[in-house]
C-alpha cells in the first residue's frame, strides 16, 4: 500500500517511487492526494508514506506506516498474529494413490498449539495425537481426514472432505498355457484380460514366446496392465516347453496327415487313439481346438486362409507336431 502525501504534488511522488523502485499506483497534491487520505480508521491516518496492512488468520487487521521502506516493520504484527490466532490446517505428500499407499501428513496450524486429535476415516490409524502421522490406506474409496488443535482453552477444527482418495488395484488375469514343443514356431500369446497389458519372461519378445529361445523346461510368463488412473496389477502362469523328440521319434511314424498340402480337407489317421487336435497358424496363434475321440478324423480346411500350419496332435502315446501347408 502507498500513503499520499498531502503536500507532495505529482513530481515529488513520482520521484519518490521511482528512487524506491514502488510500482503501485499514488497521487500527490495535484491528483486528489489530500482528500484520498483524509480517512481515518481506527484512529489511524494513513499519511505521507508508505504504509502496510496486516490481516491475521482471525480477520483481525493492522496497519501503520513503514520508515523507512527497509525496516522490518511486519515482523512485531506477524508474531503477534501467531501468539494470538488458533486455526487448524495441514497438508499431506499424497492425496491420490493405488491400493496400499502411506500418506504423512504436516500440520501447518497457526497459533500455540499445545496438542491436536487426528482423524482418518479409511486410514491405519483411524486417529493419532503426532504433529506429524503417517497413515497408511489398503481399501479403495473417497476419505475425510480432520485436525482439531487446542492451545489449552479453545480449540479450532479443519475438515477436508474426501480428500484422500485410493484408486483400486486392476483385477488382472493369466489363462494357463497349453505345452508347447521346442520346435515349434514363435507364437503370439494370448489369455491376459483385461486387454491391453505386457507379457515379459524368458523367450519373450513384444508379446510373442519362441520356444527355441526359452529352451526346454517351465518358464515363468507374467502378464501386467496397467489401468487409466496409473494403477498396475499382474498374474503369472507358467508355459512348459518340452522336446517333444522322443514322443516323434517312438510314434510319428504310426500318423499320416494327407494331402500336404491341402485344399478343402485335411486327413488324419493314428494307429494310436487321438484325444485332441490344435492348428496354430503362422503367428502362433490357435485357430482350431478340436477334440476327438478315435483314430481317424478329419478337418474341413477351406474355412482357413492360405498359409503355413502348425498341427499339435495329442494321442494316448504322446504329442506329435507337424507342419502343413492350406491352399
Amino acid at each position: 500500500m502507498i500513503g499520499l502525501s498531502p503536500s507532495d504534488n505529482n513530481a515529488a511522488i513520482n520521484a519518490y517511487k521511482q528512487q524506491h523502485n514502488i510500482t503501485l499506483y499514488a497521487a500527490g497534491t495535484d491528483g486528489g492526494g489530500p482528500a484520498a487520505i483524509n480517512v481515518v480508521t481506527d484512529g489511524q491516518n494513513f499519511l505521507g508514506y508508505p504504509t502496510y496492512c496486516i490481516v491475521c488468520p482471525d480477520k483481525e487487521m493492522s496497519f501503520d506506516v513503514c520508515w523507512p521502506p527497509t525496516a522490518p516493520c511486519f515482523d512485531p504484527y506477524i508474531q503477534d498474529c501467531m501468539e494470538n490466532t488458533l486455526s487448524a490446517n495441514f497438508t499431506a505428500d499424497l492425496t491420490e494413490f493405488c491400493e496400499e499407499g502411506s500418506v504423512t501428513f504436516t500440520d501447518q496450524s497457526v497459533g500455540n498449539v499445545t496438542s491436536r486429535s487426528w482423524i482418518f476415516e479409511g486410514g491405519n490409524p483411524s486417529t493419532s495425537t503426532d504433529q506429524n502421522p503417517v497413515v497408511n490406506y489398503s481399501v479403495a474409496g473417497s476419505w475425510d481426514v480432520s485436525l482439531t488443535v487446542s492451545d489449552g482453552t479453545n480449540e479450532n477444527t479443519m475438515e477436508m472432505t474426501d480428500y484422500i482418495t485410493v484408486y483400486a488395484n486392476p483385477e488382472v488375469t493369466l489363462a494357463q498355457f497349453d505345452t508347447a514343443c521346442l520346435n515349434w514356431p514363435a507364437f503370439e500369446l494370448t489369455g491376459g484380460l483385461p486387454v491391453g497389458g505386457e507379457y515379459s519372461g524368458t523367450g519373450v519378445d513384444n508379446g510373442i514366446f519362441d520356444p527355441a529361445v526359452a529352451g526346454v523346461g517351465d518358464h515363468e510368463i507374467t502378464y501386467s496392465y496397467t489401468d487409466e488412473n496409473g494403477c498396475e496389477n499382474s498374474d503369472v502362469q507358467v508355459l512348459t516347453v518340452d522336446g517333444c523328440t522322443s514322443v516323434d521319434e517312438n510314434i510319428a511314424g504310426k500318423i499320416a496327415v494327407y494331402p500336404n498340402p491341402a485344399k478343402e480337407i485335411l486327413n488324419i489317421h493314428s494307429e494310436y487313439g487321438i484325444n485332441s487336435i490344435k492348428i496354430f497358424n503362422f503367428t502362433g496363434q490357435l485357430v482350431a481346438n478340436k477334440q476327438v475321440n478315435g483314430k481317424v478324423f478329419r478337418i474341413n480346411t477351406s474355412q482357413f486362409d492360405s498359409g503355413v500350419y502348425l498341427l499339435r496332435i495329442e494321442t494316448d502315446k504322446g504329442i506329435v507336431s507337424d507342419r502343413v501347408v492350406i491352399e
